[in-house]
């Protein structure tokens, strides 16, 4: 159904009515078991209102008085040109469309790394809503958190470096970024400047050591009572220096490729729902 939304936001007529049919369908048969609901997928497929729900989530959910996690700023635009430099955000920065929804617009990505050049994201991103998002500096290295029915899985993947001021802009798809290290992904030249490729060694066996599940399980557990949702991924950095823990992105039922039996698991899960 996300795709279809992705669909209604281009104007496909013939999408809406698909989704105007299936939020009539549930409504009219309440008897009809939906694992999750429409209104609760419904946040996270504007990056704005996430946001605010994982904002909300980290300000409730402490732990011997600190947060359990923290949320980069963001802002929002109604487009590129309703930028200023006092709207309070550090960079380097990502530019982000708000709409999240399973579109290749929506993976579409820029890194500023200053505010002088964000006149340059307009031959890439016209009138549309997007988000500034502060770029937390992480040193190369991405948790990657599934969440199945409260259960977890957690695998590290390269990211990218830290950053300063002084690079270029860099556009860039979410979804064609390497998923191992190592690997032989070719990317373009300003990508490859900043991506890091190769095994970091000592750096990841030091952000392995780090995680510590309890606290995942714990950020989990919160974002599924601000959520409402079983099947669900999020995002983590461990700041550079600090490793204080960043939630930079949810996303709805993600492939669940890294999760082992994630098949199996589903189907006990729908026959718990079901029973």
């Amino acid at each position: 159904m996300t795709d279809v939304v992705a669909k209604v936001e281009r104007g496909d007529q013939e999408a809406k009515r698909l989704y105007e049919r299936f939020i009539t369908y549930c409504q009219r048969h309440p008897h009809v078991r939906v694992i999750d609901s429409w209104s609760n997928i419904e946040k996270v497929l504007d990056r704005m209102v996430l946001y605010h729900h994982t904002e909300l989530c980290a300000s409730t959910n402490m732990i011997d008085g600190k947060p359990l996690f923290y949320v980069p700023k963001s802002v929002e635009l109604s487009s590129i040109k309703d930028w200023k430099k006092n709207m309070g955000i550090r960079f380097p920065a990502m530019c982000k469309r708000r709409t999240a929804c399973s579109s290749t617009e929506a993976h579409q990505m820029i890194l500023i790394p200053s505010p002088d050049k964000m006149s340059q994201l307009e031959k890439y991103i016209e009138n549309e809503p997007v988000m500034l998002q502060e770029f937390i500096q992480h040193d190369g290295v991405i948790v990657k958190v599934y969440v199945a029915d409260g259960q977890i899985t957690a695998s590290t993947r390269p990211s990218f470096k830290n950053l300063d001021t002084t690079g270029d802009v860099v556009h860039f798809d979410s979804q064609t970024l390497p998923k191992s290290f190592e690997t032989k992904i070719e990317l373009s030249d300003d990508l490859d400047k900043i991506f890091l490729r190769t095994n970091p060694g000592d750096i990841l066996v030091q952000k392995e050591s780090l995680l510590d599940n309890d606290r995942l399980k714990q950020i989990a557990d919160g974002l599924y009572r601000q959520l409402g949702l079983t099947f669900f991924g999020f995002d983590v950095l461990l700041q550079s220096k600090t490793n204080a823990y960043y939630v930079v992105d949810v996303n709805y039922f993600p492939s669940f490729k890294d999760v082992e039996n994630f098949h199996s698991m589903f189907v006990n899960i729908l026959e718990k729902r079901l029973t």
